[in-house]
């Protein structure tokens, strides 16, 4: 039998915010703006975080969300509001600092790939511009999107970039690494190397990378793949980047993405890389 000690400790699925991780993240989520107009008092910040971490979850509508919490219409504006002002985004990054102060971020072997999801309800804007949707080639071209995502060595996140599902991954791999929410060491001080699959390989991939100081691992597209017993084989090091989606994909809300906005699926991306980051704090804590 395995001893105890190897057995590595679980948490059950977060489908309320922990009181360990309110108080992380609740300072950062407070918008100061003057009301415009008088009423009823400010609704509370965390039953509506709760009502959006079951959104997420669930990939259910508005209109579904359960009486238990604060209206749609509220939750609604709250969420519009905290995505305008940054602050899950904010968030995120306040976690993953906590996270590299207990339990380090890996920034030795970072991956970064894209992960094609289904945009059923995306629109365009009045100015003809996409809301980050395009054919899908994965789907008989229906409308979908790109999440390109950024991982540690350890398959956290540290950013993500959203696009149409028929844009190139290498089209977006610069804004991508320089999308990180948490300030990266020198790379004079710590050795960074980035991980990507032959989708990347083009000299502006590596020259994106070179210019941020970043050792570029990109296989040639041309070559045949070397057997698993070719000593010269790299070390399997992005296989991180799929498990960092996986997670992702877990949220419903985020499997498919329901929001008609770019602005507000990011805002749920961000709210699941929350999720992420703060279940491994809570694990490591607990």
């Amino acid at each position: 039998m395995a001893s105890s000690a190897l057995i590595k400790p679980t948490l059950p699925t977060i489908w309320r915010v922990p009181d360990e991780l309110w108080q992380r993240i609740a300072p950062v989520l407070v918008v100061n703006k003057p009301r415009q107009k008088p009423g009823r008092p400010r609704s509370a910040d965390r039953p509506i975080f709760d009502a959006l971490i079951h959104l997420a979850r669930t990939g259910s509508q508005w209109c579904a969300l359960p009486a238990e919490f604060p209206p749609k219409s509220t939750v609604h504006d709250r969420f519009q509001e905290w995505v305008e002002y940054g602050c899950l985004e904010t968030a995120w990054g306040l976690l993953l600092q906590a996270y590299d102060e207990t339990l380090g971020i890996d920034w030795h072997w970072q991956s970064a790939d894209g992960c094609i999801v289904k945009a059923p309800l995306g629109k365009r804007t009045a100015q003809g511009e996409t809301q980050a949707t395009g054919p899908s080639p994965t789907d008989r071209g229906k409308s979908g999107s790109k999440r390109h995502l950024l991982t540690e060595g350890k398959g956290v996140p540290l950013a993500v970039v959203l696009t149409g599902a028929n844009r190139h991954d290498m089209k977006k791999l610069a804004d991508l690494l320089d999308a990180k929410v948490i300030a990266a060491p020198d790379t004079e001080a710590v050795e960074q190397h980035l991980c990507l699959d032959r989708g990347y390989d083009y000299e502006d991939c590596r020259q994106a990378a070179l210019e941020r100081g970043y050792i570029p691992h990109i296989p040639d597209k041309d070559a045949p793949v070397p057997a698993p017993t070719d000593p010269n084989r790299h070390p399997p090091r992005r296989w991180v980047v799929e498990v960092g989606h996986s997670w992702f994909n877990r949220f419903r809300g985020v499997l498919i993405r329901w929001a008609k906005s770019a602005q507000s699926y990011l805002g749920f991306v961000q709210l699941a890389a929350c999720l992420i980051v703060g279940r491994k704090l809570l694990v490591f804590s607990g």
